[in-house]
């Protein structure tokens, strides 16, 4: 009777080992499912994470502008600009004056000004006539009188542009802003022998920024008029180079968005 009963128990023992097997097997699918759908579901948590960061910092770029403001502005501003000239295209003559230039920058490319000078010293010297030893020299081997035009003042109106502007350091310690500008123009010139001509004008000014309101310039200005000087008949140039300052009005100024 017990080796019916042993017999009946390991009968029903292995009819259950199928049954157990198989919800193993069900329990480990389910598990495995259950770590694949929580590692999917982790890798899109993460990659919803980087798209939002992205996104964010893609809005986060489009709201910074980096400009560098200049620290020199033109714009709307009027420079005084007195200077010393001398005249450097004709040996004959030897003529140094005075000049000063008004500017009105309507951009920061382009100006209109007016420009003026005087050089005829005649009346607080006899001998300061605008000749040079040259033209005394050149009378005592020739004993004629040679033929050159002299200026005695001037005045006229320009058109300036200004192609170039940069900067340059000093020795590590300080950075000094400069730019180089271009006119053209025309007015009248007073000359010894026929008063009053027409005449054309050409500027060329290079600045050096030294203050928000004071400049550095230096200069470079050409009169082309035509004139009948004995018998003589043709264009004359007078050249002359200088160094001055320029005064700007307002001192300063304030940062505008449309600039």
């Amino acid at each position: 009777m017990r080796r019916v009963l042993s017999v009946m128990i390991l009968a029903l023992i292995m009819m259950m080992m199928p049954a157990l097997a198989m919800g193993q097997e069900s329990g480990s699918s389910e598990g495995a499912a259950s770590a694949s759908s929580s590692s999917s579901d982790s890798d899109a948590f993460q990659s919803r994470i980087v798209v939002k960061s992205q996104k964010k910092k893609r809005e986060f770029n489009d709201k910074i502008v980096v400009i560098q403001r200049k620290p020199f502005m033109r714009r709307n501003r009027v420079e005084l600009a007195p200077m010393f000239y001398g005249g450097v295209n004709d040996s004959l003559l030897f003529q140094v004056g005075v000049a000063g230039q008004i500017n009105y920058h309507i951009l920061e490319w382009l100006y209109v000004g007016v420009y003026g000078g005087y050089q005829d010293w005649r009346v607080a010297d006899r001998k300061q006539n605008g000749l040079s030893e040259v033209y005394d020299d050149v009378i005592d081997a020739t004993d004629a009188n040679p033929k050159t035009s002299i200026v005695d003042w001037y005045v006229g109106g320009v058109v300036g542009f200004v192609p170039l502007y940069g900067k340059f350091s000093i020795f590590n310690t300080s950075v000094v802003h400069w730019d180089f500008s271009l006119g053209i123009g025309g007015g009248t010139v007073n000359t010894r022998a026929n008063g009053f001509l027409g005449a054309g004008l050409i500027t060329v000014d290079h600045r050096w920024y030294l203050l928000k309101w004071l400049s550095l310039n230096i200069g470079l200005k050409g009169w082309i008029y035509y004139e009948d000087v004995g018998n003589y008949k043709g264009v004359f140039t007078h050249w002359q180079a200088g160094i001055g300052v320029g005064f700007w009005l307002p001192p300063s100024w304030t940062y505008r968005s449309e600039w």
